[in-house]
């Protein structure tokens, strides 16, 4: 399948939409209070001057007791509860079975807040002054995230961290996500073919018990309509009742955090300021590679920085000539926006005698609501053969996959037929992808007859005109 995606070497591909992020030293504070460092660093201070501990380096359980009591470290179903945490706290005979204490434990050694050897654990000599350290602390933080994300999604929820955390990453700054949605989205789609009916609803539950380890790190919030709902419990109790629908959303640390990961694996996870200064060409390419929430944000950051007038040069320059079929396409989504700020510009383009700029001109003002039924007739009459080839043209860039789902797709609904009801009409202009479109699509549209009326248009293309 042929490509239409401009491959200029100017051109650079993000795995997740512009961010903006705030200042570092508010980012520190978020993580200083966060509960997992707040812990960490409480966990440190306490086994001060000197805690005896095992080869493992953790210690005896008698302490182990009075750091569970000192931090609040049961389990969460017991939070609650005074006097199940008692019950639970006295019958505890093993330092295994305090797993929110150990995941704490581990992290503040891992981080370097606690110095194990000879048999005892002291805290960091630095820790004082390192916690003075904004560089420090943030470092500190994106490594107990880091392992966060791996004991809660891969541990817990047993997905891979990038599918639920770059759904949330995507989301416009400050989105609430139905918990259903995300669990629709993320959870693994073979668990639909031969689990029992009630799994659903437990991964439900143990997604949730992720998220809730996340939140603990200061990186999502997450709330219910049932103010008593327990994340830690099942879906249901012993009466059947069901929590109110949940929301999760990724906080401004969680941000950070999920973009150093991007960085870490070497992916392009752009600053909204440096998203913004982008050429239009650069700026429309990348468009394809975010999600829709992402093209949403990136459309309003980039557009935002320029009026509307010159918003429009720059696009309509990008995206003129043969081969940037997709390209154009996302133009439509960009001035599609603005559209009501430069319907006057849009009626002049109109009149261009290139028609990948008038078509373009046109596209928006179809779409745009703002045409009277005369004038819609007539746009459909003079463009539509043009506009239709050059939609399906960008289509066959999304690869076999994106054009199928394009060819069922709203946006494609009637098009087809209106393509192929006056053949004549394909070639007055002839759009430069007229010929690869009608073999596209009658190798892969869906509609038998439609797919056989485009072979047919396809056979009895007239002859290229001699160069």
């Amino acid at each position: 399948m042929s490509s239409h995606h401009p491959e200029a070497p100017s051109h650079r591909r993000f795995a997740a939409r512009p961010v903006s992020l705030l200042p570092t030293e508010e980012l520190a504070n978020r993580a200083l209070s966060s509960r997992l460092m707040r812990t960490a660093i409480g966990l440190a201070r306490w086994c001060g001057p000197v805690t005896p501990v095992d080869a493992d380096g953790v210690p005896d359980l008698a302490d182990v007791r009075v750091a569970i009591e000192k931090f609040g470290l049961w389990p969460r179903a017991l939070c609650r509860d005074r006097e199940q945490r008692e019950i639970w706290t006295e019958q505890l005979d093993s330092v295994s079975q305090a797993e929110e204490f150990l995941a704490t434990w581990r992290t503040a050694q891992h981080l370097g807040m606690i110095e194990c050897e000879t048999g005892q654990a002291r805290p960091a000599r630095e820790l004082e002054r390192w916690l003075g350290s904004t560089g420090r602390i943030l470092r500190w933080w994106t490594l107990a995230f880091h392992l966060c994300v791996d004991r809660a999604l891969r541990g817990t929820a047993g997905l891979e961290p990038h599918t639920a955390l770059g759904r949330l990453y995507e989301s416009p700054n400050g989105a609430r996500i139905p918990l259903r949605l995300v669990t629709q989205e993320v959870l693994p789609a073979r668990e639909t073919h031969y689990l029992p009916s009630r799994c659903p609803a437990w991964s439900t539950v143990l997604l949730t018990r992720a998220l809730v380890q996340l939140a603990d790190a200061g990186a999502v919030s997450v709330g219910w309509h049932d103010p008593w709902h327990d994340p830690w419990s099942d879906t249901s109790g012993a009466h059947g009742h069901r929590p109110g629908p949940a929301w999760v959303q990724l906080t401004d640390l969680g941000r950070f955090g999920v973009r150093q990961i991007l960085l870490a694996e070497e992916q392009s996870a752009p600053l909204t300021e440096e998203f913004i200064r982008l050429d239009a060409d650069e700026f429309l390419d990348a468009l394809a590679d975010f999600s829709p929430d992402g093209q949403l944000v990136a459309l309003t950051a980039w557009l935002d920085a320029r009026a509307p007038q010159q918003a429009l040069r720059e696009i309509v320059a990008a995206s003129s000539g043969a081969g940037l079929a997709l390209r154009r396409w996302n133009a439509t989504m960009a001035l599609g926006s603005i559209s009501s700020r430069i319907e006057p510009d849009l009626y002049a383009l109109l009149r261009s005698a290139d028609p990948t700029v008038s078509s373009l001109a046109s596209v928006v003002l179809l779409a745009s609501r703002m045409l009277s039924d005369a004038e819609r007739a007539r746009l459909t009459a003079e463009f539509g053969h043009w506009t239709a080839i050059d939609m399906f043209a960008a289509a066959t860039c999304l690869g076999e996959t994106g054009l199928k789902s394009f060819l069922v797709s709203e946006a494609a609904e009637g098009i087809d037929r209106l393509l192929l009801g006056d053949i004549t009409r394909l070639w007055q202009p002839e759009h430069p992808d007229t010929r690869e479109v009608l073999r596209v699509l009658g190798r892969h549209h869906p509609d038998p007859s439609i797919a056989a009326r485009a072979r047919a248009a396809e056979a009895h293309a007239p002859p290229r005109p001699r160069p």
